[in-house]
């Protein structure tokens, strides 16, 4: 059996493409090396937004814009067709870096989002738990996030209702190629046959396009390493954004803080110094972190490229492969945007004349 496509990755990006794929009419396969949504996924902190959306590239700017429009609807058709709540949460976001405040108003003002600059005394309101050093920030209210894991476990749901075929612990090893086109993913488990391949596997992609053809990506591995601390009592309302770093509400009681960006290969070992690093800027905002039980640190890949815009393109020398990666930090909030790009990309052949700022 050939499928119409084969969706080679088990991370969000992949998960949300398989089922975008599948509502549009497509019988499709999605191929995961270990278990859907394990790596960088898995390993985020679900912010549905850009920490600094001034400094964004445009063509990375609107995937993220025009994801965030679309969450609420999903999130809301994935709890009525499967009974499990995605944990999307409106927020709000806090910015420290207030030296920015012109130019992120004027971006405020021409994509008619609501920035608001903010004193030490209205910040005092809104998160009396943050340093007094802490004296301005900019908040964008707007700014939502989602439980990573509820999120994936709802879509896994969905996808099964769908029809989709799940095929975990199936690594694939290369492609097979016959006149010109890819025919279908060698996997450990045999070759997966399909007349369309889509590559979303992350961190991983550029290490399956180089068995096909010298033509790649600059796709490396990215690791970022988070902790989770577990306060007494509630914390912090708000996500906290301060140049690269943040601290995430995380239900009542826990506060993600994260996170490291280190090249060093596919090691998702967890090290003392990033702990060290990232302990230091917790407590210097938030001191009450001091008195919580660090109770976890992990670390996820993040398909990280010079570019400044994901790949979401038809392969230049294969036209029935095709590759949707390369989000590096912002994956989750890009992923519904970046599935219905892939969708119409596939499906209709005067979409490619569109997508430019994302092609290979």
């Amino acid at each position: 059996m050939a499928y119409d496509a084969a969706v080679i990755g088990g991370g969000l990006i992949g998960m949300i493409t398989a089922r975008t794929l599948q509502i549009a009419g497509l019988k499709v396969a999605l191929l995961e090396k270990n278990r859907l949504g394990e790596e960088a996924s898995g390993a985020a902190a679900g912010i549905l937004a850009s920490f600094h959306p001034w400094r964004q590239h445009e063509a990375a700017g609107a995937l993220i814009e025009a994801s965030q429009d679309a969450f609420p609807a999903l999130a809301e058709e994935l709890r009525e067709e499967t009974g499990i709540d995605p944990g999307l949460v409106h927020c709000g976001m806090l910015v420290a870096d207030t030296e920015e405040q012109s130019q992120a108003l004027a971006w405020a003002k021409k994509h008619a989002t609501q920035i608001e600059a903010i004193d030490q005394e209205q910040l005092r309101v809104l998160e009396p738990n943050l340093a007094r050093t802490l004296d301005a920030a900019l908040l964008i209210p707007s700014t939502m996030q989602i439980q990573p894991r509820q999120f994936m476990k709802a879509i896994r749901k969905s996808l099964t209702r769908l029809g989709v075929e799940i095929l975990e612990g199936t690594e694939v090893t290369g492609l097979e190629r016959q006149a010109g086109k890819v025919i279908g993913a060698n996997t450990d488990q045999g070759t997966v046959s399909a007349h369309k391949i889509v590559i979303c596997n992350g961190a991983w992609a550029q290490q399956l396009l180089k068995t096909l053809t010298d033509i790649c990506t600059d796709i490396v591995p990215v690791r970022g390493q988070i902790l989770m601390f577990k306060a007494r009592r509630h914390v912090l309302s708000h996500i906290l954004v301060q140049d690269e770093q943040y601290m995430v509400p995380w239900g009542e009681r826990h506060v993600l803080c994260g996170s490291s960006m280190e090249y060093v290969g596919f090691d998702r070992s967890v090290t003392e110094a990033a702990k060290n690093a990232i302990c230091t800027w917790a407590y210097r905002f938030c001191p009450l972190l001091e008195d919580a039980e660090l109770a976890d640190q992990w670390s996820g890949l993040r398909p990280g490229t010079l570019r400044d815009a994901p790949y979401i393109c038809r392969h230049p020398e294969y036209e029935n492969l095709y590759v949707n990666t390369g989000h590096f930090r912002s994956g989750i909030a890009m992923s519904v945007s970046s599935a219905d790009l892939m969708c119409r990309l596939m499906t209709d052949p005067a979409a490619a004349l569109q997508m430019a700022p994302y092609g290979c």
